[in-house]
């Protein structure tokens, strides 16, 4: 058994205080800001611009699952405002067949675009969708999610018009499984100004799978350059309930070296630090 540390009581003190001061911290400025910008954008009299919104889905034996999130995607979006997906299969892909049929069924009322290619990391496959996207709002997702808010693409096109869009930006969706949603998003979405500054989505040449989300993130807080938004987008099925598990989830474990990947992210924060300020 693991020995547990003891701290004393001041010790113990001193880390809640902490803990509780960033808590706080991070909610007054994230919620003051957001507000701030929907005020302006009230105030300018601005309307909602239809930037275009690039889907990225990386996939693997899951056509089921992906074909329940298309459902919601296309049943929940506005008519009103692009969207495309562009959707990434391995080039020994089982279900390609199945994924075609679905596509199929959709690609009426979606742009929908596919690719076989291999890679090793997964953020590999996102960097690589995110070279064939046009749009000027990047979304990086699961196919396992049910977009459970209606107009979500009208929404978020909503969220960026607050924003000036020739300059990076990113814009962090909330779903319903992250109990502190101003620490942390497990979607954000990064305009086109964004990609172009760091000429990447996601962190590939760092971690042996994802932590896309994580690094998003950290270079948002680090530079600003965010928005959390107010409404719950998605409800996110993800391996830690049982009827989820499946054969992709049991493979990426494998693949994860989680300790190395953390370290790797302490490791990285002067990295971070210099792309947040290229950000600015």
């Amino acid at each position: 058994m693991k020995k547990k540390h003891n701290r004393n009581f001041l010790q113990s003190l001193t880390k809640d205080f902490i803990k509780g001061f960033s808590r706080i911290y991070w909610f007054v400025y994230t919620y003051i800001k957001y507000h701030y910008y929907t005020k302006k954008f009230i105030l300018s009299k601005k309307i909602i611009s239809d930037f275009g919104i690039s889907i990225l889905i990386p996939t693997k034996n899951r056509s089921k699952k992906f074909e329940n999130m298309l459902k919601s995607l296309v049943d929940n979006k506005s008519n009103f405002f692009k969207v495309e997906v562009l959707v990434l299969f391995d080039e020994d892909e089982n279900e390609l067949d199945l994924y075609k049929t679905v596509i199929n069924k959709y690609i009426s009322s979606v742009e929908i675009f596919y690719f076989n290619k291999n890679f090793e990391k997964n953020s590999e496959r996102i960097n690589f969708l995110a070279t064939k996207s046009k749009y000027d709002i990047i979304l990086l997702i699961n196919d396992d999610l049910n977009f459970c808010l209606k107009n979500w693409n009208k929404i978020i096109c909503h969220e960026f018009s607050k924003i000036n869009m020739d300059k990076p930006f990113s814009l962090w969706l909330r779903t319903d499984d992250v109990k502190y949603k101003y620490f942390h998003s497990n979607f954000p979405v990064i305009n086109r100004a964004w990609h172009n500054v760091l000429n990447y989505h996601s962190p590939s040449k760092y971690f042996n799978h994802w932590w896309s989300d994580n690094w998003i993130c950290d270079l948002g807080k680090k530079s600003g350059k965010f928005l959390i938004t107010n409404q719950v987008f998605f409800t996110h099925f993800n391996k830690f309930q049982k009827n989820q598990l499946d054969s992709l989830y049991v493979e990426n474990e494998r693949k994860r070296d989680g300790e190395k990947d953390y370290q790797n992210w302490i490791k990285l924060d002067n990295v971070r630090k210099e792309d947040a300020k290229k950000l600015l």
